[in-house]
């Protein structure tokens, strides 16, 4: 299992996969379904996970991806469940450490809507980011928020909410927000069902026509979205494949280059696909 299959199964364990283990089987495997407008959804999942044997079915009410019983997913079950109960803890959430997990996370459970601020004569739009990690505890939903702090540098807060176990996270600012649609954006975008949650700048502004329609006495602002600079100079890529070959990390390219870890690795990846490096 490389880190990117770990990080979409722990991700969607997070989500709405689960582990289990049947009959006689010593061994867990996996299942989750969704609605049928999530088929695009499961198929990417089963076709990033085929080398570890899963599949994606359409039989019965949902489609569903579901894998075979194997000894890696009998350790992920010995890490996330407890007494048969799906549980956070300080070892298993520091698997998550790759943004194509918290993109499955945020696929599975998170929504993007735009909020408003009302006043007596004006309203002002802006994004507000849920994931709705419901059937965590309060003690669990901080440990997932401190750990996406402190590997993603994004800052979620927990919200208090009625159903479940009466928390999820939340992103309101708006500076929070762009910060996490850029780190999960490649990911989701390979999804086309899953597009529309991180077309941000777009539903603003329809967000933005629509007050203006339906409140022409009032004055409508939005939020300003602050663009994040992901554009590279042909010196920059030279200065990433000389160091690349020279055997430099990641992490000692990016602080060269002053630019954030996971921006870095997102550069190296299209640089990759665009046949710029080797």
């Amino acid at each position: 299992m490389n880190q990117i299959e770990r990080n979409i199964l722990v991700g969607s364990l997070l989500g709405d996969g689960c582990l289990s283990i049947h009959g006689r089987s010593i061994n867990a495997r996996y299942r989750e379904h969704g609605c049928e407008k999530q088929d695009g959804y499961r198929k990417w999942k089963a076709k990033m996970l085929k080398n570890l044997g899963f599949q994606f079915s359409d039989r019965g009410k949902y489609g569903n991806v579901y894998s075979p019983s194997r000894e890696e997913f009998t350790d992920l079950y010995n890490l996330f469940y407890v007494d048969g109960v799906k549980t956070l803890t300080d070892e298993n959430i520091s698997l998550l450490d790759h943004p194509v997990g918290l993109a499955c996370l945020y696929m599975d459970d998170g929504t993007l809507v735009m909020d408003t601020s009302r006043k007596k004569s004006s309203i002002y739009t802006f994004p507000r980011i849920s994931i709705y990690t419901l059937c965590f505890s309060k003690h669990e939903n901080q440990l997932l928020a401190d750990h996406i702090e402190k590997v993603f540098k994004v800052d979620f807060k927990l919200k208090k909410h009625p159903d479940g176990k009466n928390y999820l996270l939340e992103l309101n600012k708006a500076r929070e927000v762009v910060k996490f649609i850029e780190i999960v954006k490649p990911y989701v975008n390979e999804v086309d069902c899953m597009k529309y949650k991180v077309t941000l700048e777009a539903r603003l502004e329809a967000k933005l026509l629509d007050l203006k329609r339906s409140h022409p006495d009032k004055s409508i602002t939005k939020s300003s979205l602050s663009p994040i600079d992901k554009t590279y100079s042909a010196e920059d890529e030279e200065l990433i494949i000389s160091m690349k070959q020279s055997g430099c990390t990641d992490k000692e390219i990016a602080y060269a280059l002053g630019r954030s870890y996971w921006g870095l690795v997102d550069k190296i990846r299209r640089m990759k696909k665009e046949g710029k490096m080797p």
